[in-house]
């Protein structure tokens, strides 16, 4: 006698619930992902050979571009605010600026990486820089064609300002090729 045998019963999964998870985390995502602001100006660094990484935070950056103007960037946003609140907040409402634009200035410089500065204003920026935050490590960031003249202008300020202790921010040769 045979035995009967059962019919298989087959199961289904339902991924709808699956999808709507899924959708529901790429629009979280595109919706509270902020992208970083381009470049205020592009630097074609120099080559070298060290390999010491700069850290992330704490780091104030003065950039000399290709036409030997001045960027300073701040890398810690407090310090930027508090940078912002000595020097340039006093700038624009002596320049008739109403309190909503300073606001709204403020919020722009606090997501800006880096701004420009006359070269008259840099010992004053570095100065107010290092008052608002001790512990910021000094970076000088030049553009391959920048004249000597300006680098070593940052040089002096920052031997001024007794910053002894510097870094040049370069690509390593082997990324160059």
């Amino acid at each position: 006698m045979s035995r009967i045998k059962r019919k298989r019963v087959g199961f289904r999964i339902d991924m709808t619930p699956m999808v709507d998870v899924a959708f529901l985390l790429l629009t979280f995502f595109m919706l509270t992902t902020k992208f970083r602001p381009p470049e205020v100006v592009q630097i074609d660094l120099p080559s070298s050979h060290s390999n010491m990484k700069l850290p992330e935070s704490e780091v104030l950056t003065v950039t000399v571009a290709g036409d030997n103007s001045f960027y300073m960037g701040v890398s810690s946003q407090p310090t930027r605010e508090r940078l912002f609140d000595s020097v340039i907040r006093q700038k624009l409402l002596n320049g008739g600026m109403s309190p909503a634009a300073v606001a709204d200035s403020l919020n722009r410089f606090k997501l800006t990486d880096s701004f420009k500065i006359e070269k008259e204003e840099l010992a004053r920026y570095i100065m107010m820089s290092r008052f608002a935050d001790q512990r910021m490590r000094p970076v000088i960031k030049a553009d391959n064609n920048a004249d000597y003249e300006s680098v070593n202008y940052v040089i002096k300020v920052f031997k001024k300002m007794n910053l002894l202790n510097f870094n040049l921010v370069t690509v390593l040769e082997k990324e160059v090729r």
